[in-house]
């Protein structure tokens, strides 16, 4: 029988990343929002750099950056949509 421990281990090897929930945490007036290398769900990935929360383009809020702004590639990805 498998230990529990080993059974965690397959779980987090085999969990798909696109599964998980994207990381969305408190503003704390340090964000600074920028895309990254990686797609999820199909989608790009954003990143904010001061606080580590994620955004793609089919999340209900849009990222600013710490002076209000929404960052230039988000507002480009947003009016394409429309």
């Amino acid at each position: 029988m498998a230990s529990l421990s080993s059974l965690r281990a397959l779980a987090r090897r085999t969990t798909d990343p696109d599964l998980a929930p994207l990381k969305v945490r408190s503003c704390r007036d340090l964000c600074n929002w920028n895309k990254t290398p990686v797609e999820r769900r199909g989608e790009p990935l954003f990143a904010c750099r001061g606080c580590g929360s994620q955004w793609v383009p089919s999340e209900h809020w849009t990222p600013r950056e710490a002076s209000g702004h929404i960052p230039p590639e988000v507002l480009t990805l947003l009016r394409a949509e429309d």
